[in-house]
């Protein structure tokens, strides 16, 4: 069989989709997978990393734009119809899924115009505009989290948790050095109060400098002011504008400080770390804190509102859990016990069973 995943925009799309690209190339030695994404997103970086090949449109967003750049994405909408509508003629898939964001939206809509069996991955709590959209023309809509299905039309949803990647499940701890290490994460394109907090934190952590150490990515815009307010730090620190090797960068962790896009919190949740979510407060819909608010009731996290994200509660959390080691272990235990390990292979059942009866 073959499958096009179309989708992106940020991390949080784009590695849901390749944890179902993995799960269906295991299934069969011939099967073939094809990524339809944004000419302006992540993926385009992300995606050749991991192996996988990628044809791009030229699609923006429409929510929140001004009439003259609607205007103009309207028209990119027509062309991406179009070029997805070609993408399908070239490839002969047998099911095409989407995973949210902008390339999702015209290629899903060109599978729909050509009867090829549709797919929905929807990752947030609260669907975004083009998943509501496009779910009237899905077969199936694999949603996160239980309640979630009840959004979409009637017999559609299917709740089997967000799909990550085997290796957060799998990776070990390497560090020894007995520190308590606080991994700072702001997403793919990095997060400016988490970074900002971060700075103000420093001279805090120097009074722990021989037990903390600091892991931060901050997106590639924050990136040389970080690098220079770390330069009065004490204690050790690293600091990149992305980590390619996030699985490991988990494992080693002992307190996550992120954001709670969906992604983000399955792989949490896949590591088994306690959190401080603080959740973007433009997301579409508030769908960042409707995540953070399902791991804290959970059990697994904590939240700060971005407006409270600071040096004074870092200092304070880092001492707290430095303190009390159990409650720590607590919420990762929870963290834990709330991860879907089978996700990916819920999903690719599906498609399969449901493709190949069409």
């Amino acid at each position: 069989m073959r499958l096009i995943i179309t989708g992106g925009g940020t991390g949080g799309h784009v590695f849901p989709g390749v944890a179902v690209a993995r799960e269906f190339m295991k299934r069969n030695a011939g099967n073939e997978i094809l990524f339809a994404g944004a000419a302006r997103g992540v993926e385009t970086r992300i995606l050749p990393a991991e192996g996988f090949a990628i044809r791009t449109l030229d699609v923006t967003g429409l929510k929140g734009k001004g009439l003259m750049d609607k205007a103009l994405s309207v028209a990119r909408l027509a062309r991406s119809v179009r070029d997805g509508m070609k993408f399908i003629s070239d490839f002969a898939p047998g099911a095409v899924l989407g995973v949210g964001g902008y390339a999702s939206g015209p290629v899903g809509l060109a599978a729909a115009i050509r009867g090829i069996p549709l797919f929905i991955a929807e990752q947030n709590a609260a669907p975004g505009l083009t998943n509501r959209w496009l779910a009237r023309f899905a077969r199936k809509v694999f949603v996160t989290w239980p309640g979630s299905e009840r959004r979409f039309p009637a017999g559609k949803g299917m709740v089997t948790g967000n799909p990550v990647r085997p290796e957060f499940f799998t990776t070990g701890r390497k560090r020894s050095d007995g520190r308590f290490l606080i991994l700072a994460i702001g997403g793919s394109q990095g997060a400016r109060s988490i970074n900002r907090a971060m700075m103000e934190a420093v001279p805090a952590l120097n009074e722990m400098k021989d037990q903390v150490a600091v892991v931060h990515q901050t997106g590639q815009t924050g990136l040389d002011d970080a690098r220079k307010g770390y330069e009065k730090a004490q204690f050790p620190w690293t600091v990149e504008a992305f980590f390619n090797d996030m699985p490991q960068r988990l494992a080693d962790a002992d307190l996550v400080i992120s954001r709670s896009g969906a992604g983000a919190v399955a792989e949490i949740c896949a590591a088994g770390r306690g959190a401080v979510y603080v959740p973007f407060p433009f997301a579409a819909d508030d769908h960042q804190t409707k995540n953070a608010e399902a791991m804290a009731a959970g059990g697994a996290a904590m939240i700060a509102r971005d407006s409270e994200i600071n040096g004074e509660f870092i200092r304070r959390a880092a001492g707290d859990f430095i303190k009390d080691g159990k409650r720590l272990a607590g919420m990762g235990a929870m963290a834990k016990a709330m991860a879907k390990p089978n996700a990916a292979a819920a999903i690719v059942d599906e498609i399969i069973k449901l493709a190949e009866a069409a």
